[in-house]
């Protein structure tokens, strides 16, 4: 009698409860250490994709210099810090966000990056290809903004107010009428003297 399961190595075994997900154009991603590998379910035997995850040095916010780490209160976390990269989190996209219309692989590491792969399909490799670290690109746009902490004056600021001129994301603009407010969620027009 035939066996209805198929067996398939791996690096690893998976550690973490999101380490196993399956693609909708029927693809296995396996999230075991440093390496998630990828399978085709309907040939184990066949080429294998994988991806490759590499250190990344932590985002400069909150970070504990090295020399406290080793104080009474940070000793547990210092401990249990994982050292070398590991998928904690992996997910797949909808079918059609890859060139091929396939599907993008989202993985989330122990150093909280995450990052977006595609399947090779230019390249003569099985390593999957790197399309956007999702983590660097929310750590530049909060550092434009300042963190939050300027309250939008980024976007404009007043450049001749005697004038009513403004400027907003670089562009210069004449305000013909000025706005004030009535109460709460309720706009009136005022005209321009």
């Amino acid at each position: 009698m035939a066996t209805h399961y198929q067996a398939a190595t791996l690096i690893a075994s998976p550690s973490y409860p999101n380490a196993i997900a399956w693609s909708s154009d029927n693809l296995v991603a396996v999230a075991s250490g440093h390496i998630v590998t990828i399978l085709n379910p309907a040939a184990l035997d066949g080429p294998r994709g994988l991806v490759g995850l590499r250190h990344s040095d932590p985002f400069p916010i909150g970070v504990v210099k090295r020399e406290d780490l080793l104080e009474p209160c940070l000793l547990p976390t210092s401990l249990a810090r994982e050292t070398e990269p590991c998928a904690r989190s992996i997910s797949w996209s909808q079918q059609g966000f890859a060139p091929n219309y396939g599907c993008l692989l989202a993985v989330c590491t122990v150093n909280d990056h995450v990052k977006l792969y595609r399947s090779p399909i230019w390249e003569l490799c099985d390593e999957w290809v790197e399309v956007a670290d999702i983590s660097q690109l929310l750590f530049n746009y909060y550092k434009i903004i300042n963190f939050g902490e300027d309250n939008g004056s980024h976007l404009t600021s007043s450049k001749n107010t005697n004038s009513g001129e403004a400027e907003v994301l670089g562009s210069t603009c004449r305000s013909e009428e000025s706005l004030y407010f009535r109460g709460p969620g309720q706009r009136k027009i005022k005209p321009a003297s």
